[in-house]
């Protein structure tokens, strides 16, 4: 417990608690505030997660009352007119559409904690009823056959360590497992007539498995090469079952589209001229006659469409340079997104027999009264990091920047480590840059969307490499002119929260102030107590609980008498990929040495704040922290 007489508690804390080292405050901003407030950049809102129903009613989850739920809205009818299908009061994590439209299967969670319980509506009466719901197990899915009468999901019900397959069938309301064992099994698509299953096998970031089971038997077996270890995710089937689609790194580097023989196991490449780029979208429309590709190219990513009879490319619709997604097919209409640094993220509906026609804006973004056209796209920057390695970036300043002036930076460091950031619309971003920061988000060593190669250069004892180049982003601007040593702040979430732990303690004379959101500090203790489904995952990328001398070098905590720069944390008390207690440890050890540390704990949230006041309370505390040290 922390002495009532060290801190001071702002707010009310049920909903969240501000904690203020003895040493620290946040009053005395010495900066003054331009433009908008942050109040008005974190209340941006748009829908996502859009679909088109048979019946052609558009569902998509949004959050006008701060937390994001599923909504309905049919033929013709305005978005502001919508109808709120869920109420859960954590939010909807997840859905899926039966092919007729007429079920919908929910995922949702309490409190952050990611142990999502399974829910069954029927789209036409709005009526929900629980088909599991258990707070120790996580269920996910589901993946609707093709007769929409059944579904598969994963479920952790029998051990805690590993997802088994399961098949529901609404007829009978029964439920039987079809694919089990040890380790990370998930559904991804069922054969025409409904009799096959295909289950990936998750291994790590660079090994992945497709199994192939019969459910009237229940035989599995791997469809994919046996005894070696490659990257594989099922696309689906293609029309007549022979064969499907799978996206991997096989033999390579980049994940390509390839066409597997499910009686030989002949793997071909299909779209040669996507060879240079990797793909890290795909998906088909219902009669697997259109396959639709997303190529990712320097963090943006673009869209790709084929027929599956000859893989002949078809026409797109017109789009500017930015993030495709949201890729969604019902009949000859397709549904997608659009996101950049000026364009939050609106659906939109094409026709596909109607190439040349305009695509119809099916969201509408809340701006809050903020000309979002006027923000700048960042720059694509390669700085040289320690061993002369290029490091991609992306590099973002004020609309009214002069070059050669020194102004305070921003590193953003991502989270993952097997993530990536991509320049899409980002309003924590553009409020920093209203008020004269500039940012730096770099993809170091160990980030996705670059290759085999470079996903892995970070694994186990390589863990310092990614560090140093999280540090050389900041030596970076600083060579460039940009900023200055302590005009620059670390940021970051999850692992990009141990990004700023690792760079304030081996460089602490850089940084002038850091934030760790949920991030990693004892590495040790963060595998000791992370769920244990994520355990085995995670040893393959720091290290195994084998090795705890290795463990202890990375780990920042042993460290923490190098930490000169002011410290903001912030963490959820659900969190179950990293337990709250990370965030605690590097607490107490600061105030043991009489440093400032500002702490930020929402009871309701786990790996992340996904309810939008709690985000109000973290941005305003993070604004007035920042402004306060860098400025």
């Amino acid at each position: 417990m922390v002495s009532k007489k060290s801190v001071n508690v702002i707010g009310k804390c049920l909903s969240a608690c501000v904690v203020i080292g003895i040493t620290s405050g946040l009053t005395g901003c010495s900066t003054t505030m331009r433009g908008p407030k942050v109040d008005a950049f974190i209340k941006m809102r748009w829908p996502s997660n859009g679909t088109l129903a048979a019946d052609q009613s558009f569902y998509f989850v949004h959050n006008p009352d701060g937390i994001r739920q599923l909504y309905k809205k049919t033929p013709g009818q305005h978005s502001s007119k919508a109808i709120k299908l869920t109420s859960f009061t954590d939010g909807v994590g997840g859905y899926s559409i039966s092919h007729d439209g007429k079920w919908i299967g929910i995922t949702a969670a309490t409190g952050g904690s990611e142990q999502a319980d399974l829910f069954l509506m029927n789209a036409a009466s709005g009526k929900m009823e629980t088909l599991f719901g258990d707070p120790k197990v996580v269920y996910g899915g589901p993946i609707w056959r093709r007769d929409s009468n059944a579904f598969a999901y994963r479920a952790n019900d029998e051990s805690p360590s590993d997802f088994h397959v399961y098949l529901y069938d609404l007829n009978s309301r029964s439920h039987k497992k079809v694919m089990s064992g040890k380790g990370y099994y998930y559904p991804a698509d069922f054969s025409s007539d409904g009799k096959k299953l295909l289950v990936g096998k998750y291994n790590s970031a660079t090994h992945s498995q497709v199994f192939e089971v019969d459910l009237a038997t229940g035989e599995s077996r791997e469809v994919t090469p046996k005894n070696e270890k490659w990257s594989f995710g099922a696309i689906g089937y293609l029309p007549g079952d022979d064969e499907i689609l799978v996206a991997t790194d096989y033999h390579g580097d980049l994940k390509q589209v390839y066409k597997l023989s499910l009686s030989s196991g002949k793997l071909e490449p299909c779209l040669s001229e996507l060879a240079d780029y990797q793909v890290d979208l795909a998906g088909f429309d219902l009669d697997r006659k259109i396959l639709a590709v997303g190529t990712n190219r320097d963090g943006y990513r673009n869209l790709h469409l084929y027929e599956t009879s000859g893989f002949s490319k078809m026409s797109i619709p017109p789009m500017t340079k930015g993030l495709v997604g949201n890729v969604q097919f019902q009949g000859s209409q397709m549904l997608y997104s659009l996101s950049n640094a000026n364009t939050p993220g609106v659906i939109y509906r094409w026709n596909m027999k109607e190439p040349g026609a305009a695509p119809v804006a099916m969201t509408e973004v809340d701006t809050q009264g903020i000309d979002v056209s006027q923000f700048r796209l960042p720059e694509l920057v390669h700085y040289p990091s320690f061993d002369g390695k290029k490091i991609p970036a992306f590099l973002y300043v004020p609309n009214d920047y002069r070059e050669g002036k020194k102004i305070p930076f921003l590193v953003y460091y991502h989270g993952g480590p097997e993530g990536q950031f991509r320049p899409g619309f980002t309003r924590s971003f553009q409020y920093f840059l209203s008020q004269g920061f500039g940012i730096l988000a770099p993809n170091v060593r160990g980030s996705s969307g670059y290759g085999k190669e470079y996903i892995e250069a970070d694994n186990y004892k390589n863990r310092h490499k990614s560090v140093k180049d999280g540090i050389w982003a900041a030596k970076y601007l600083i060579d460039e002119g940009y900023s200055k040593e302590k005009m620059i702040g670390s940021w970051g979430g999850s692992y990009g929260g141990f990004m700023v732990m690792a760079t304030i303690t081996e460089a602490p004379e850089i940084f002038g102030a850091a934030c760790n959101v949920v991030g990693v500090v004892n590495f040790k203790t963060f595998l000791e107590q992370t769920k244990s489904y994520r355990r085995k995952l995670r040893e393959v990328e720091y290290g195994p609980l084998s090795d705890p001398e290795f463990l202890e070098s990375i780990s920042p905590i042993r460290k923490i008498d190098r930490v000169e720069a002011p410290l903001m944390l912030a963490h959820g008390l659900n969190d179950p990929r990293v337990p709250v207690g990370e965030a605690m440890q590097i607490a107490i050890a600061l105030k043991k040495r009489g440093k400032e540390v500002e702490e930020l704990y929402f009871p309701d949230e786990g790996h992340g704040f996904a309810k939008e006041e709690n985000n109000l309370l973290y941005y305003q505390q993070l604004a007035k922290f920042f402004q306060k040290h860098l400025q």
